[in-house]
């Protein structure tokens, strides 16, 4: 017992001290084998190659590349327009634009900060411009963006199906991206109607048959990747990876000879930022995969989990504790570091009190999107700070009314399994 809490406090004073999280997760997973368990460091070795040794991780550098590649180019703001054509005439239209457009960038790039930057940086200013507040602006790109997380093909699902998985309990990423379809336009759908309802009374653009479908029509090559990547997956054509890697060369192709709008020489700087995010993941992975090994191996998951069932008996009582740890543990934890070290503790006492573990997965990601506006490290808060140019204490207090819209569809989202699981069972 004072191993593993001399372990725990070692592994807090190298996150004090401004230590990267791979060195903390490198001191503990060392300790924790060398004088906690029987295992030697060609253990560790030998985990950390099975965890790359894994095709799916290869989705991530592909979509994040997928995601830069559209950002440079014209698929983002032809995307808006597209929305904005469409809906644009509904009671605040344009912030109903700004959801739509969320919602379709998120499922081409994966990513929420490439959707927060790619979609903000093209509504802000036409929010403002339309007279919209700028705190109502500010609050709803932001989180608007963080639907990058929920809507396919998240890249924090792909991470989650690969640490939490396990020969006994798999948790499949296609069966991920299924789940996450139905939260992610429940949550839209809440947004619109909180932007529509608040700000009832802005003026509204007139709907013109013509004008959509021309919009559409320019818009055609950018409306067709989600369904290219997202159908390929759904349909058993394609593996996460490989409909990761067709996003790429379709976007490539889109943006280089049909749109021409992006320029060759910027091609060398975004294809490496996946190779570059990648890398900045790549030890805090398979670190925390061999951590998760020994856990596994020692049981300490189950023990866990039959020490707090002796407290709480209950699965909704679980449930509400669980969700209210995840909303604290979001604050000071980046969703990729939660996911690595939260998610293959938790998710095998989910499903000691009879959660799905695909259920689970999505409350899991969802209570993390909600850390994402969370200070001190949300991520979307620095990223609409710096790309609307605004306080980080602005950006803070505009997103106060969001997260607790977010906490409200969080709670129906626990409740309701099959708002996760209706597409996992239709489409099996």
């Amino acid at each position: 017992m004072l191993i593993g809490w001399i372990i725990t406090l070692a592994a807090v004073i190298c996150l004090l001290i401004g230590a990267p999280l791979f060195v903390a997760l490198g001191v503990v997973t060392l300790a924790c084998v060398q004088f906690l368990g029987d295992g030697f460091l060609v253990e560790i070795i030998a985990d950390m190659f099975n965890t790359v040794n894994k095709d799916m991780l290869l989705a991530i550098p592909f979509f994040v590349a997928a995601g830069q590649i559209m950002t440079e180019g014209s698929i983002a703001r032809r995307l808006v327009a597209v929305a904005q054509a469409w809906v644009g005439w509904l009671p605040a239209g344009l912030a109903v634009t700004g959801v739509a457009a969320c919602v379709f960038f998120a499922a081409i790039s994966g990513s929420s900060a490439v959707t927060l930057i790619a979609v903000g940086s093209v509504l802000y200013p036409a929010l403002r411009k339309a007279a919209y507040p700028e705190m109502f602006s500010l609050g709803l790109l932001t989180t608007g963006g963080s639907l990058g997380v929920l809507v396919p093909p998240s890249i924090p699902m792909i991470l989650y199906g690969v640490v939490v998985s396990t020969p006994e309990r798999p948790v499949p990423v296609g069966d991920l991206y299924k789940a996450g379809v139905m939260p992610a336009l429940f949550i839209a759908a809440v947004l619109a109607i909180y932007s529509m309802w608040t700000h009832r009374k802005m003026a509204r653009a007139r709907f013109s048959l013509g004008e959509a479908l021309a919009a559409t029509r320019k818009g055609f090559w950018s409306l067709l990747l989600p369904f290219l990547v997202l159908g390929s997956i759904y349909t058993g054509k394609c593996t996460a990876t490989e409909a990761a890697a067709v996003a790429v060369i379709y976007a490539l192709v889109v943006e280089l000879f049909v749109h021409r709008e992006m320029k060759l020489r910027k091609l060398p700087g975004v294809l490496t930022q996946g190779g570059l995010t990648m890398g900045t993941l790549f030890l805090v992975i398979v670190l925390s995969q061999s951590l998760n090994q020994y856990l596994a191996l020692e049981q300490i998951p189950q023990r866990l989990a039959e020490n707090i069932q002796g407290y709480i008996h209950s699965k909704w009582m679980f449930a509400i504790l669980v969700n209210i740890f995840l909303l604290i543990a979001g604050c000071p934890m980046d969703m990729m570091s939660a996911i690595l070290l939260l998610g293959p503790i938790l998710s095998p006492m989910a499903a000691a009190y009879g959660f799905d573990p695909v259920h689970f997965a999505i409350i899991f990601i969802v209570n993390m999107e909600i850390g994402y506006l969370s200070p001190p490290i949300g991520l979307n808060l620095f990223i609409a700070s710096s790309v609307f140019k605004a306080p980080m204490e602005k950006v803070v207090s505009a997103c106060v009314p969001y997260m607790i819209i977010l906490t409200g569809c969080l709670g129906i989202i626990t409740w309701c399994p099959g708002l996760s699981l209706w597409l996992v069972r239709f489409l099996a």
